[in-house]
């Protein structure tokens, strides 16, 4: 499909999007960080989508947010904190719990949708969350306000760093990844990489098993695809104390319930 632009041809979201409610019961859009001119651009689409669409429309990542990953991430953090995985859930079971969410260098230039959301679900559920980043890579101030909310609405602790190691520091949730710099859109252009070198300068963000050892015993998670030996050693990413599988098949699971909730009944 190509849509119309400012100066090119092309289908109008509102003709595209009533087009294809003639032909599904929904749609899932997922819009990656170098189709957008600006951050923010790709979340206004979205929601033109469904302006129009007259049928569910799911984010299945955009610049923003990734809802089916933060249901995924706090499934799979239920299930190890409580019973096991596939063995039922019990929610409660994070509450109290530290989520870490620090920055990872390396040689991608990732969106914020990913760590947002998991800011975002983390303090719904009542967890303490702490943001860790090197200088120069704030997130949404919006979003980070939100989570602060709610982590004051749980009697929770919300925190920002900018140490490396202070973070890891009784953390029992810790996920490590990249996310690019406020300055990574100039000129509705994604400066891929401008982005990237300028992340290759921070080689010391690398989730190990040094930084590990500080935590409460945490477990290492992470929406994958994982860039190893950046945001995290492979030691820690395949290790024991990993909940990276188990998280990713919790998107095929968390998907078909949004699916049912939401289709089931067109």
């Amino acid at each position: 499909m190509r849509l119309k632009t400012a100066t090119s041809a092309g289908e109008t979201v509102e003709d595209a999007a009533r087009v294809m409610a003639r032909y599904a019961a929904g749609l899932g859009i997922r819009i990656l960080e170098d189709k957008v001119g600006y951050y923010g651009e790709g979340d206004e689409l979205l929601r033109e989508y469904a302006r129009w669409g007259d049928f569910p429309v799911i984010s299945m990542a955009h610049d923003k947010y990734h809802p089916c990953q933060g249901l995924a991430d706090v499934m799979g953090w239920a299930e190890w904190f409580g019973k096991g995985p596939g063995k039922g859930l019990d929610m409660s079971v994070l509450e109290g719990k530290k989520l870490l969410i620090s920055w990872g260098h390396g040689a991608l230039a990732r969106s914020w949708c990913s760590v947002q959301e998991a800011m975002l679900i983390g303090s719904r559920f009542g967890m303490d969350v702490t943001v860790a980043s090197p200088e120069g890579y704030d997130l949404d101030p919006q979003v980070v306000e939100w989570a602060r909310e709610n982590c004051k609405v749980n009697q929770a602790n919300f925190a920002i760093t900018h140490d490396v190691k202070a973070g890891y520091r009784g953390a029992h949730v810790v996920y490590s990844r990249h996310w690019m710099s406020p300055q990574a859109y100039r000129d509705g252009e994604f400066l891929k990489q401008a982005e990237i070198d300028r992340a290759l300068k921070y080689p010391e963000w690398i989730c190990d098993t040094e930084k590990m050892k500080l935590t409460d015993n945490a477990i290492f998670t992470h929406p994958m695809p994982i860039d190893r030996s950046h945001e995290v050693t492979d030691e820690v990413a395949s290790g024991p104390r990993s909940c990276i599988y188990d998280v990713a098949e919790n998107r095929l699971h968390v998907q078909k319930a949004i699916m049912a909730l939401t289709m089931g009944n067109l």
